[in-house]
């Protein structure tokens, strides 16, 4: 598989140190051609592992080739929004083929007729014997048919929906599987898992606009069998930002659902009512899968409620650092000592001036976390500690 160095990463002493977001990794005296073989697809079996470790640190990511036709059930969950459903389905169709217009008619000036002749006409042709069995005629040669557009299969989860009916209006001619009530998210999806036939399985929710084109750009990301997971950029459609846009950098520390592929078998926690994407992302990771993110596809999000849907998001840190406290921090503090740093850097051939530049960022980091704890995802955060939510000893999935 092909690979793309991470925007981030700096190459110093002749290709044979790389350097990024407060990492150094060091080459072999072959390393520095071994990279090179890695980026232009030529890489030996040997040559790989350094890709593998390479893709294990994020400063490396996969490149791969789309996947046409890929086999793909599609999993949309969706609670009373017949409107958002029907404006995601009607995006997952394929264009038709535009319309070809016959060549436009030539005028042509009339031929002069034949001169006349006064030749004796051809006698007819003598009529075949009644006993003999005409030759059978030679049937044209058949063509193939045409491909015509890919249409994946789409599973839609209504979870208790209030008017059932207008959601299979909406969802026709998708397959509809119904709950009588709601379970959330994660119950939805499970549902959906519960009734899918393939390996790889793409969750949309209802209020989503993908590309027609978009689980066959990122299912080419499977050709790895480390992959579990592979999650498009999520873009705001009818406003400035989304709550779950992760921006244009490939290394993040989860993915939400909205737009997911997934390889089965996975599932999500419906324990949590809020925050189980992240949970599931989490669990594969220390599982020891690969969840890769992929800027370069987007879909994008129909936002409503985005104060109420940033203090839901802040009720699931709670649940979440009881079940992964390593992994949930908000705010990355630490004592800046620029020089220090600098003096290592310059021991590892790193120029000095990095040491700023990664303190600076270190710095912006922190006050990043400060202002989204300042905002209703704060809110939702304080208020999830305060009333104890009952999903903090909820039951864990192996």
């Amino acid at each position: 598989m092909r690979l793309i160095l991470d925007p981030a990463v700096r190459l110093y002493d002749g290709g044979r140190v790389l350097a990024a977001r407060g990492r150094i990794i060091g080459l072999a005296e072959g390393g520095p051609a071994a990279l090179r073989a890695l980026l232009a697809d030529t890489a030996t079996p040997a040559q790989r592992r350094l890709g593998e470790r390479l893709l294990d640190a994020g400063f490396a990511h996969p490149r791969p080739d789309p996947r046409p036709h890929a086999d793909v059930t599609i999993v949309i969950p969706v609670k009373d929004d017949a409107p958002g459903l029907a404006r995601c389905l009607a995006a997952l169709a394929p264009a038709p083929p535009p319309a070809t217009s016959p060549p436009p008619a030539t005028t042509r000036p009339a031929a002069p007729p034949p001169p006349a002749t006064t030749q004796p006409a051809a006698p007819p042709p003598a009529a075949p014997p009644p006993t003999a069995t005409p030759p059978a005629a030679t049937p044209p040669a058949a063509s193939p048919p045409p491909a015509g557009p890919f249409t994946p299969r789409v599973i839609v989860v209504d979870d208790g929906s209030r008017d059932p009916v207008a959601i299979a209006r909406a969802a026709h001619p998708a397959r509809v599987v119904r709950r009588e009530r709601c379970g959330g998210p994660a119950a939805a999806r499970n549902t959906g898992l519960d009734h899918a036939r393939t390996e790889l399985v793409a969750f949309l929710d209802a209020d989503t606009i993908p590309s027609a084109d978009w689980v066959e750009r990122l299912a080419g990301h499977f050709d790895d069998p480390r992959v579990k997971a592979v999650a498009p950029r999520i873009r705001a459609a009818n406003r400035r930002r989304s709550p779950l846009d992760l921006g244009a950098r490939r290394s993040v520390p989860y993915v939400p659902s909205a737009a997911l592929i997934v390889r089965t078998p996975v599932r999500f926690d419906e324990t949590l009512r809020y925050g189980e994407d992240v949970d599931l992302v989490w669990r594969l990771q220390d599982a020891g899968h690969r969840v890769v993110y992929d800027p370069s596809v987007v879909v994008l999000h129909h936002e409503r409620d985005t104060l109420r849907r940033r203090f839901r998001y802040g009720t699931s840190a709670a649940p979440l650092a009881a079940r992964h406290p390593a992994r949930l921090r908000h705010i990355h503090l630490t004592r800046p000592r620029p020089l220090a740093l600098a003096r290592v850097l310059q021991a590892k051939h790193v120029p000095r001036h990095v040491a700023l530049v990664w303190t600076v960022r270190s710095l912006e980091q922190s006050a990043v976390g400060i202002a989204h704890l300042a905002s209703a995802y704060g809110l939702g955060v304080a208020w999830g500690k305060i009333r104890g939510l009952p999903t903090i000893s909820g039951p864990r999935i192996p």
